[in-house]
């Protein structure tokens, strides 16, 4: 005869294991209907598009800004010598020389550089960070609009007020830029280098195993602020965590599948060569404002679905 409590245990396991299935399988269908929201809804909002608009703006702005930063390095050797200047100097010929023909390398690049490098120019530094300011905060101002859009909040907000908060926010990510870009520059080879002979047996392992980690997550923290700012009606921090996470991933996943496409793409042939410098800064700007705008599609779906947040 079978044991009463035995049969109600395998019961009870059974009617367990049932429940946990049907937990399993219903999360993953509202998780698929997630995604086909997000993605429908991405369509609706022209995010393609806008992502294509937001990434020429950022690619108008980056002339300018480089050229800024050139300029302004003509005023560096009082601070950090003459050889700092020339070995800038040097490099730049030497990638303009991968990008563009000999003959406008010496007859434009070469005779520019040296008079901006070696004698800095103060009106190209406020001309050009003018030029800049404008291009960039265009720029800034189709993120904004683009995540207003997705959260259906795009009437809720005067045009000027949003113009002058994509100035804000892109005067705020000069700042970022200038703390991440050193992050991405130094890498942990070199900031190993750089540190005290006494102290690497500690940082050393430190930096080898959080470098990435910590950059990533700056990152993603930056594109919360951004999220939480674009919005006028702001739910709790935690809710634009999700597309912003989602928004790194693509950024990762798309970035490593563009440089492989572009090396596939342009390795070999002379034609294409030309073009890879500009043509792999759009792309990838590209991408990174069409990772963004998703993310923000993702938040105001789950906003929809979790109004009280």
């Amino acid at each position: 005869m079978a044991d009463p409590a035995a049969a109600r245990a395998a019961a009870a396991g059974t009617r367990s294991r049932r429940g946990g299935a049907r937990r399993v399988g219903a999360g993953a269908r509202r998780a698929r209907q997630l995604v086909a929201r997000t993605i429908g809804r991405a369509w609706a909002d022209r995010v393609l598009g806008l992502a294509a608009e937001a990434g020429f703006w950022a690619l108008l702005s980056l002339t300018p800004l480089l050229l800024v930063l050139v300029a302004a390095i003509g005023y560096l050797p009082p601070l950090f010598g003459a050889g700092t200047v020339s070995e800038v100097e040097a490099w730049i010929l030497t990638v303009a020389g991968h990008v563009l023909a000999p003959s406008a390398v010496e007859g434009v690049i070469d005779p520019v550089l040296a008079d901006v490098l070696h004698h800095g120019r103060g009106e190209i530094v406020s001309v050009g960070f003018l030029l800049a300011l404008w291009s960039g905060s265009a720029a800034m101002n189709t993120y904004v609009n683009a995540i207003t859009i997705a959260y259906g909040m795009n009437e809720l907000r005067p045009a000027l007020r949003a113009r002058a908060l994509a100035f804000a926010l892109y005067l705020g990510a000069l700042g970022a830029g200038a703390l991440v870009l050193p992050l991405l520059v130094a890498t942990p080879d070199w900031i190993l280098a750089a540190t005290p002979a006494d102290a690497r047996p500690v940082v050393g392992p430190l930096v080898s195993v959080g470098y990435w980690p910590v950059l990533i997550v700056l990152c993603t923290g930056l594109l919360v602020v951004l999220y939480r700012a674009a919005t006028p009606v702001r739910g709790r921090w935690r809710r634009d965590m999700p597309g912003a996470v989602l928004a790194m991933l693509l950024w990762l996943g798309g970035s490593m599948a563009l440089r492989l496409f572009l090396s596939l793409a342009i390795a070999g042939n002379a034609a294409y060569g030309v073009l890879a410098a500009p043509a792999a800064a759009l792309l990838f700007l590209y991408v990174t404002a069409l990772a963004v705008l998703l993310g923000a599609e993702l938040n105001a779906r789950i906003a929809r679905s979790r109004p009280d947040g």
